[in-house]
């Protein structure tokens, strides 16, 4: 028998006590003449196969995978147990260390350090330092490998004290690393820091070294939890007045924290070290910069209380603690302004100039009240102090009425402009740079872009630049055989399917020259094969653009997009240009471009595709075109001039007959005036379902739910939470399926055979996994993407209080891609921008500020509306009013007189549409309201939010608020 049949029949017949006799038996020669044999054994017990009915799983026992795991350890080199490999099992390897380790081991042990999963199955602190000690590893294990497989054993003090190096040197290692340390608590009874106050109490720590590395600890980029769990710790060990006192340096240090419970946590110990002598107060005062820029409220509340026992004890340093509480005036909180107000009418003197020269700076930030009690430090001062920023937004006393001329809004940049123009590709060379980025996610219009020049250039390649088209769909094969990177979409995956066509054609064409594709291609299939009956198989040999699948295609309009690309380039006529291709970033087309791509079709006399020419109109800049309008179109005939009249034309301009395409009819009604229904397209098939869907302006409400679960004691759990939802009409094309169910989608179908690309919207049963992707497909119709932003609502938006990571992610790209679009905005827009400012995400609400601040500036928003739709959020409680306040005071006011003079009117409507019974935090959204009064030098005049203030006087946290307002 020889050695190849005696491995087979070892792992066959599974004689797992066989196989070590068998290894130390064999030469080095014998080792590697037995590769190619193990490689195959290998490859059989590791494929994935059905086992039996529902269960797939691989061919090999776990008795057979350890007889193939031994044996790869002993005569494969490092290159070769990587390629086969996932790891070493650490039992399997001790079976093998009396007569033999691997010369690989320590190599193979320093490139897994540092990620996520180091190589090894079974390795913790024992195992590790066992190896160290009987010298199976010959290299010194990093400070932070070390500390990630101790931190297991931190509650496990006999492990902690078996050897002299782990407190010694060890330990400390735990104070620098992030192990997850924190969670340990969990694992001893609820016991917090237990470990450390043993060791401390029988000797075997050293206490001082302990509270000064849970100090420095805060600052060494760990995550938040940790970093309050550290300063914890230091006040858990309760330490003297001597030991605050020797750490001063370590402790101010916390004071520039990356996270405020840490700063907390010291701000409440300095309450009470600060009237100590020895105290650096000088150091302190200079740190109060760094905590008056947080922007949580209790940094700010705990240092002026500081200041506040500092200013009583320390006379000598009362006028450089009022200056540096100045520094607190940048808050807007009317709690924090009002401390403040107290500790300088108490401590401060009027003719201080330093104090004077500190409170200047802050003048714009300040509230009404707290300028009126601080006149006395003012005067004498704002005539001859003028900030930069004051030279820009006039201050209280310099603001204008609502009436004042000065209210000038921004010019609104035209769309089509020479700044804004994407590069054409202007050769056969462009072609290929631009393919190659096409896969990378970063431009929006590249995916467009290419289709466009593939159809221009694709022919006027020469035979020598087919063999450059190899790493381009090298790209293409790794995107969708691994997935992408975390930019690519599933809109990528479609594109690297396009391309792998594409080379089909190219193979077709250029036999010779396409030699490298195709066998790149060959090469591609038979690594796929491998992968059969796993997640990543793809089926690279059937795998086309033009599959048919029984499930619904997620993105039916760029599918379709590339199947009528491809049929350009198969065609033997010569190719027209795509009318959908864009012009203008982010996603626009000039007019008169697309008036000459029509023109070359109607030369031909060539119908252009349905869905290319509805994405045309849908990306056409619409704005000041009526003027050239007869000079840019006298060249287009019938219907072609006749359709571009009207969608490009006057308001009152309307559809003229005959109507050969209902399609594009459609599309430019929508676009020009979604809410007029055209009688003139009364005959249309789109009419006889719900209309909503074509304009996305379904009715919609918040309400409270009431939710349910089942606990381990078989009792009923509820719970209620506001839900945004849009009523969908039920119709004879329109249904709701498992309604109010996780899985509830919309069924929906056109009734004319050529959908609008807005009918394509709801076919997307599930938003998931597509943020990548919400930018292409808002772009798809930058002209009416209302429907769209429904879906996105829906998908992600429905209830303030989500944070994962696929809702963030969505809830980010709709309101980015809000921010791009120049459309004319109707109720989802509106919708999506007021529930942006309340959602859980702060990236997104602060995407939504930036918004209402750039629509104000060009006087192209209703704020109103706005307001009107946050009043009915709150009314059910859908989402904290405290994110809204947080953001009006952060970004919204003060931003110029025309923008204080649009958030009062949002606040106005906002504030009616309030119930009576008073709201959380509605005392905040009432000091915001008596600011902007003072500021606006305006009045409460709204009859329904009179009536509201007198009922909420009568409430006691509410009454001087009110008494702002109503003086």
């Amino acid at each position: 028998m020889t050695l190849e049949e005696r491995l087979n029949e070892i792992v066959e017949k599974q004689q797992g006590d066989a196989i070590i006799p068998f290894l130390q038996g064999l030469t080095q020669e014998e080792r590697k003449s037995l590769v190619p044999r193990l490689n195959k054994l290998e490859e059989y017990y590791s494929k994935f196969v059905q086992l039996n009915k529902n269960t797939y799983g691989t061919r090999g026992t776990s008795a057979q995978h350890r007889i193939i795991n031994l044996t790869a350890l002993v005569i494969y080199s490092l290159k070769e147990f990587r390629k086969h490999q996932w790891g070493i099992n650490t039992e399997q390897l001790n079976e093998l260390t009396p007569w033999y380790v691997p010369s690989w081991l320590d190599s193979f042990f320093k490139e897994g350090e540092g990620k996520e999963f180091g190589g090894f199955y079974g390795m913790d602190y024992e195992v590790l330092m066992d190896w160290i000690e009987q010298g199976i590893l010959t290299v010194t294990p990093s400070p932070q490998t070390i500390a990630g497989y101790l931190v297991s054993y931190i509650n496990t003090t006999a492990i902690l004290q078996k050897r002299e190096i782990t407190l010694k040197e060890h330990i400390w290692y735990l104070f620098e690393y992030d192990c997850g340390q924190n969670w340990m608590d969990n694992r001893n009874g609820g016991h917090p820091y237990y470990p450390y106050k043993y060791l401390i109490e029988n000797g075997k720590l050293d206490r001082m070294r302990v509270l000064r590395e849970s100090l420095l600890a805060v600052n060494r980029n760990m995550n938040k939890n940790l970093c309050g769990w550290f300063a914890g710790m230091f006040t858990a060990l309760t330490p003297s007045i001597e030991e605050q006192l020797a750490l001063q340096p370590e402790i101010l240090a916390v004071l520039s924290a990356p996270h405020s419970r840490p700063v907390n946590i010291m701000l409440g110990l300095l309450k009470g070290l600060c009237n100590h002598p020895q105290f650096r107060i000088e150091e302190f005062l200079s740190q109060t910069s760094v905590l008056f820029a947080s922007d949580v409220k209790a940094v700010h509340q705990n240092t002026l209380a500081v200041l506040n026992k500092l200013a009583k004890e320390r006379k000598e340093f009362r006028d450089a603690i009022c200056c540096v509480a100045a520094q607190g005036l940048m808050s807007r909180e009317e709690s924090t302004q009002s401390k403040i107000v107290k500790l300088i009418l108490t401590y401060g003197e009027t003719e201080s100039a330093t104090l004077r020269e500190a409170l200047s700076v802050y003048t714009e930030t300040m509230l009404a009240n707290t300028k009126k009690e601080l006149k006395a430090y003012q005067e004498n001062n704002e005539s001859g102090h003028t900030s930069a920023h004051n030279e820009a937004a006039p201050t209280h006393s310099e603001q204008p009425d609502n009436n004042s001329a000065s209210f000038v809004y921004e010019p609104i940049l035209p769309i089509i402009r020479e700044d804004n123009r994407i590069q054409e590709i202007a050769s056969p060379e462009d072609l290929l740079f631009l393919a190659s980025q096409v896969l990378d996610g970063n431009e929006i219009y590249h995916f467009d872009l290419l289709l466009g020049a593939l159809v221009q250039w694709d022919r006027q390649q020469d035979t020598k630049q087919i063999s450059q088209w190899a790493p381009i769909l090298q790209r293409a094969y790794k995107l969708l055989m691994s997935g992408g990177s975390s930019r690519n979409g599933l809109l990528d995956q479609l594109m690297a399917t396009f391309l792998l066509d594409y080379a089909k054609l190219l193979v077709k064409r250029f036999p010779k020259e396409a030699k490298e594709l195709s066998d790149l291609h060959q090469k591609m299939v038979q690594k796929d094969e491998l992968q059969k009956g796993k997640w990543n198989y793809r089926n690279l040999q059937k795998l086309t653009i033009r599959q048919k699948t029984n499930q619904k295609e997620k993105f039916p309009v760029h599918k379709q997009l590339l199947c009528r690309t491809l049929d350009l380039l198969e065609s033997k006529e010569k190719p027209l240009p795509l009318l959908s291709t864009p012009t203008h970033t982010p996603m626009f087309i000039a007019p008169a471009t697309l008036v000459e791509r029509l023109k070359q079709y109607q030369q031909a006399n060539t119908e252009p595709d349905d869905m290319d020419m509805q994405i045309a109109l849908s990306r056409v800049a619409l704005d000041n075109s009526s003027q050239e309008l007869p000079i840019i179109l006298q060249d287009l005939k019938e219907e072609y001039q006749r359709l571009l009249s009207f969608l490009l034309g006057a308001e009152d301009v309307l559809p003229q007959a005959p109507f050969t395409h209902p399609s594009w009819w459609m599309t430019a009604g929508l676009i020009k005036s979604p809410e007029t229904i055209y009688s003139e397209f009364k005959d249309f098939s789109y009419n006889k379902g719900p209309r909503e869907f074509l304009t996305g302006n379904f009715t919609w409400r918040t309400y409270l739910r009431t939710h349910s679960y089942t606990d381990y004691n078989k009792k009923v759990v509820e719970w209620t939470s506001a839900t945004l939802t849009f009523d969908i009409p039920e119709s004879k094309n329109s249904h709701v399926v498992n309604k109010d169910e996780y899985n509830e989608r919309i069924s929906y179908h056109s009734y004319d055979s050529h959908p609008l690309v807005v009918e394509m919207y709801p076919l997307i049963e599930r938003f998931d996994d597509i943020q990548n992707d919400l930018p292409r497909l808002a772009w798809l119709t930058p002209n009416m993407p209302e429907p769209l932003l429904v879906w996105c609502i829906r998908s992600a938006i429905y209830d303030p209080m989500l944070n994962e990571v696929r809702e963030i992610g969505i809830t980010k790209a709709t309101i980015e891609a809000l921010h791009q679009l120049r459309h004319t905005w109707h109720e989802a827009s509106y919708i999506l921008e007021a529930s942006c400012m309340l959602v859980a995400d702060k990236t997104s609400r602060s995407y939504a500020a930036e918004i209402w601040i750039d629509r104000v500036g060009k006087g192209c928003i209703d704020s109103k509306r706005i307001g009107t739709i946050l009043g009915s959020h709150q009314h059910t409680g859908w989402g904290p009013l405290k994110r809204l306040t947080d953001l009006i005071q952060q970004q919204m006011m003060n931003v110029s007189p025309l923008h204080n003079r649009e958030l009062e009117s949002l606040i106005v409507a906002m504030l009616a549409g309030l119930p009576e019974k008073p709201i959380k935090d509605l005392k905040k959204l009432l000091e915001i309201y008596a600011e902007l009064l003072s500021i606006n030098h305006s009045k409460a005049k709204d009859e329904q939010v009179l009536h509201l203030l007198n009922v909420w006087k009568g409430v006691a946290n509410l009454k001087k608020a009110v008494a702002n307002i109503q003086h």
